[in-house]
């Protein structure tokens, strides 16, 4: 490896200095003002039915648990079989949003999920096992997941190559915001469902909202491309990136900054995905008199503006000339540590009121991560941002699957949730040092 780039990054302190240079963006392929409004709009939608839709069985997990007689163990296996399936389109999925564009790539996943949300809740029936009920409701997560793969590359593909440097933090903030609000939909739209009627109308209703809004998604998109390739014309040529792919990828792997990124960014989903799948059986569990709306409701309307808030504050940081690598290593810092402490303290409680807080607090600072590795991608390979997206979304399913999964076999063995707390908070810590001692916020690709 080149000793050049096995250099370790300045810590924050010396990330305060500021580059005097900027170089000349290219401004036809980008979108402008009022595409850019439209776009996050429909990216944020986007992303709240994809949200939505996987996070249906977490949801109804302890309704179909009941029916089909499931212990903590195979529930666990269901709800990370998603994440079996995740990994496989990822790193294809941003390559050709690389190439042909994400809106395209969208488009087709988000049908493809949905007609399977749509079918799920009749497969199980077709078996008259136990195992049969298991293995065919993990198979439908499986698919889910699947389809699902190529949401967030093509997502941040799309980012990076139609939004202007100054704005590229407070769109993915917005955008990804809506994890958020998809859990937020399910939880309340799902929860008032699932007492009015059953687990399986919640599968059709999210299901059926997600075609719907890929129709207006392809609408929009043809008459997008149509006036930028009218602007592309008569500007320069579209943005095409300087460094072949298979060199590109050479130069990544060979530097410790992509590694960093690759390590916080699984870890922190590893996370993540423990608290999106096992919430509500916590609280459902520890809690049964508590109204299962509050609980499924009220962390995700707190997390929401730490997402949106996070983008703004890392452009604000840059804008006042901080260097993108202290802005990218600030806000993953707030990030980790704030759901690190809450997590430490939530598996003791006893108050569902602080519970519920903890849950709040500790969702707050994972969407504040928003403005931070998930946007670095763009920073540190502009023109690859959806490979390298893909990539760290490839490991970070894995991360995802072994999260789910470990933490319903930790309660199946342990009957604690302490334990399972814990263990979350740990890998925080370590997504937070691994970042800060190695993330970079400019391009390593020459």
């Amino acid at each position: 490896m080149p000793h050049e780039q096995l250099q370790q990054e300045p810590l924050l302190m010396d990330d305060l200095q500021i580059s005097i240079s900027t170089p000349t963006e290219d401004t036809s392929s980008k979108w402008n003002q009022s595409d850019r409004k439209l776009w996050t709009a429909l990216l944020f939608f986007g992303t709240a039915m994809a949200f939505a839709g996987r996070t249906i069985m977490p949801l109804v997990a302890v309704k179909v648990g009941e029916e089909f007689s499931w212990n903590k163990e195979q529930t666990g296996i269901v709800l990370g079989s998603f994440f079996w399936g995740y990994p496989f389109f990822q790193i294809i999925g941003g390559v050709l949003s690389d190439r042909i564009g994400g809106d395209h790539i969208l488009f087709r996943a988000t049908v493809v999920w949905s007609v399977v949300a749509i079918i799920t809740p009749q497969i199980p029936y077709y078996y008259h096992t136990k195992r049969g009920t298991i293995s065919s409701m993990a198979f439908m997560r499986f698919l889910m997941g699947l389809a699902q793969g190529v949401h967030y590359p093509s997502v941040s593909s799309l980012i990076g190559q139609r939004v202007s440097v100054s704005y590229k933090a407070t769109t993915v903030g917005v955008v990804f915001a809506a994890s958020s609000c998809g859990t937020l939909l399910t939880g309340s739209v799902g929860s008032f469902l699932l007492e009015r009627s059953n687990w399986r109308i919640v599968f059709y209703v999210i299901g059926s909202l997600a075609i719907v809004w890929a129709f207006i998604l392809r609408h929009f998109s043809r008459k997008q491309t149509k006036r930028l390739n009218v602007r592309e014309l008569s500007g320069s040529r579209r943005e095409k990136s300087k460094v072949p792919m298979n060199r590109a990828l050479k130069q990544l792997l060979t530097h410790r900054a992509f590694w960093s990124l690759l390590c916080a960014h699984s870890s922190a989903v590893f996370v993540f995905f423990i608290l999106v799948n096992w919430y509500p059986t916590y609280f459902t569990e520890v809690f049964p008199d508590a109204k299962s709306w509050i609980f499924n409701v009220i962390p995700w309307i707190v997390a929401l503006p730490g997402s949106i808030g996070s983008g703004w504050l890392a452009d604000t940081l840059i804008g006042n000339n901080y260097s993108v690598s202290f802005s990218r290593k600030f806000i993953h810092t707030l990030s980790c540590l704030g759901m690190a402490i809450p997590l430490f303290v939530i598996g003791i409680s006893s108050s569902f009121t602080i519970s519920l807080l903890l849950a709040a607090v500790s969702l707050f600072s994972q969407a504040l991560s928003n403005g931070g590795t998930p946007v670095n991608p763009n920073d540190i390979a502009p023109s690859h941002a959806g490979m390298v997206f893909g990539i760290m979304n490839t490991v970070a399913a894995v991360q995802g699957f072994t999260g789910t999964y470990l933490a319903g076999y930790i309660l199946h063995r342990s009957k604690s949730w302490s334990n399972v707390f814990s263990m979350a908070g740990g890998v925080s810590l370590f997504s937070w040092l691994i970042f800060v001692l190695f993330g970079k916020g400019s391009s390593v690709i020459e």
